[in-house]
Formats: structure tokens, sequence, C-alpha cells
């Protein structure tokens, strides 16, 4: 299964909950989607996780195995995992390896997994401290967005979003990152025309790539623009203080702009490009500093699951629809791309 049916609609999952229900042996969600749950979906067996990216655990992992195990569900059972992107990677997982592959649906209730995370079949659990670092190819048979479900959402999670927002749309191009760049919270909270027109845009950019190229060897790999740093962020703030915690699209917003002051030494590069992106993520209260210096963020790059022969594999984009790879990245290069955002916390 390599293709998923995906649907973009404000209203749907009220309108698809009865036929969800109907496949699903087990609904996977977490407990504070798990109270807004359509009536039709909160009556089927259910395991719900605790909020958070704690959750996406080789420990959790385990436990949804056993459940659907003791669910008696067989190779032709189906899973729908209703939630963020912690619900949807999980579960993915899950599906993958239970009776070595059962169909599931995912259902995103975050912006995050509506315009990224429930999309193209990525899966995975973190482990030993990495991000995302055990994982598997296994595409959804179908994603039911519904963009109206965001009004749901925590003020801050939906902000987070913006950045996954703001990646697709440098990777599609200048027309796409000036309609995103153009939102407020509001419009997405609201469902606005012009929010759901964005959600649709990043789901066609998404798939079209993720259909050249599922197994993120080629064309795909443009969507980890900002995740290589973003990812070494987000590590390290889950290891520290929980109160210096930073959600994923928070840590992605710091790594477009490590990427995008590296990408500005390049050849034809917008220079203005970071200066904008600074002010769209400020604007969005999310974050354009940190206090982490190099050498841990470095180290845990290291760690990074898109290592290519033992160096780092950066994704940049010197200007808007234009995509490098770069591999074999020097180690002064990428320092001074992650000094140029810790520099910034004494001018913010």
């Amino acid at each position: 299964m390599s293709r998923s049916h995906v649907e973009v609609q404000t209203g749907l999952l009220a309108r698809r909950a009865a036929q969800l229900a109907t496949r699903a042996a087990l609904v996977l969600t977490d407990e504070n989607v798990a109270a807004l749950l359509p009536a039709a979906l909160a009556e089927r067996p259910r395991h719900v996780l605790v909020p958070g990216e704690a959750s996406k655990s080789w420990d959790e992992l385990g436990r949804l195995l056993r459940a659907l195990d003791a669910g008696g569900v067989d190779r032709d059972g189906h899973l729908v995992a209703v939630g963020g992107g912690v619900v949807t990677d999980l579960g993915g997982l899950a599906a993958s390896l239970h009776r070595r592959g059962i169909s599931w649906s995912a259902v995103p209730t975050s912006l995050v997994g509506q315009v990224d995370a429930a999309l193209g079949g990525k899966t995975a659990v973190n482990l030993g401290g990495g991000k995302n670092t055990v994982g598997s190819f296994h595409p959804p048979a179908d994603v039911v967005i519904d963009p109206g479900v965001l009004a749901t959402l925590p003020r801050r999670h939906l902000c987070a979003g913006m950045a996954e927002v703001l990646k697709t749309a440098l990777i599609s191009g200048p027309e796409a990152l000036d309609a995103a760049a153009a939102l407020e919270p509001d419009d997405f909270a609201a469902a606005t025309p012009a929010a759901v027109a964005v959600i649709e845009a990043c789901v066609a950019t998404k798939s079209a790539l993720v259909e050249q190229d599922l197994h993120d060897r080629g064309p795909r790999r443009a969507l980890n623009l900002g995740h290589t740093f973003g990812h070494a962020f987000e590590a390290l703030a889950l290891a520290g203080d929980p109160a210096d915690s930073l959600l994923h699209g928070e840590a992605v917003a710091l790594g477009l702009l490590c990427a995008a002051r590296l990408a500005a030494g390049l050849p034809d590069a917008d220079r203005e490009l970071p200066a904008r992106l600074t002010g769209t993520l400020r604007r969005w209260g999310l974050p354009t500093s940190s206090p982490l210096t190099a050498e841990p963020l470095l180290a845990e790059m290291g760690r990074d699951k898109k290592r290519a022969g033992g160096a780092l594999r950066l994704v940049l984009a010197p200007r808007p629809g234009r995509v490098e790879i770069e591999d074999a990245v020097p180690a002064d290069r990428i320092r001074a791309g992650l000094e140029a955002v810790r520099k910034s916390a004494s001018t913010s």
C-alpha cells in the first residue's frame, strides 16, 4: 500500500465518523481528544494515550501492540488513529507491525498533523533520546482532514503548526509562501476559506513528493527542510527542564531559521528570506532564538537518522521554490547557522 486517499473538508469528521467506526477494530487517541470524539468512534474499543511527546515511546508502542493482540485484531483488522502527530506516528507504526501489517486511518486533529505528520506514511517512535529513531513506511488507507477541529486546539499548539505550514510553502514557491504568511492564528481556528486553501496546498505539495518517493531517497527529502536542526533543538529540550520544553513545531521554527541563514550564503539566494521568516515566526509567537550553544546541538545532530555515510545531510532553501540537498556539510558551516540563532537572543 503506497498511496493514501486524502480528504480535506470542514465538518468531514462528523460526516465520516460512522463509516470510520464501522471499520475500526480499535481507536487510538489521547486523553485530550478522547473527550471530543464523535459518538460513533467513542463507542468503539479504544486505547487512550497520555498527551505529549513522552507517549511516542518504545514502551507505549508495546502497550498498544498488546492491546491490539488482546482485542483479537486480526490481519483484516483496522486501526483508526485520531489525534496529533504523536497519535498518528505511534498508531501507524503499530499498524505496520501487528500481524505483519494491518490497515489504518489517520484523522489528524492538530495543524502539524493536518499539513505534515499524518501524510505520507512515515511512522515512528523515539528511542534512546533520539527523535523518530525507530519507524517504518506504512501509509494509512485514508487521511480524514477536518480543519474545523482546529478550533479545539490550545493556541500554542495551533501556532506551532505554522512552522510546518511555512516549511511546505517554502518548498512549494513564492505564491504559497505569500498565502501562508498572510494568515493569522484565528484564520485556522475559524477554518476560513484562506486557511483551508493553505492546508489543501500543503497536502498537495507533500502528497506529490511522497507519490514520487515513498521511501525518502529522492525528492521527498525536501520535506526534511529545517528538521535536522529542529530535531536537535527538540531532543535537547525534551531532555532538559520541562519548563523549557519545545513543541515539535516550535523546534522546527528554529530549524527553519538555521537552515535559512545557512542557505543565505548560497549563490542566487534570497538574502531577505531569513528576516522575512523571523518576522512571520515572531508574529505567530514562535521562537526565533535559543539559549543553547552550538556544541551540544552539533552532538545531537550527529545522531540524526538522515546521516549519509556518517556525515550530516542538510536540506536548504536558498529561495522559495528552490530546495537544495547538501551532503557532508562541514561542522563549521553548521555551527555558524546555529550560532546565528543563538546570537539573535541578545538582539531580540
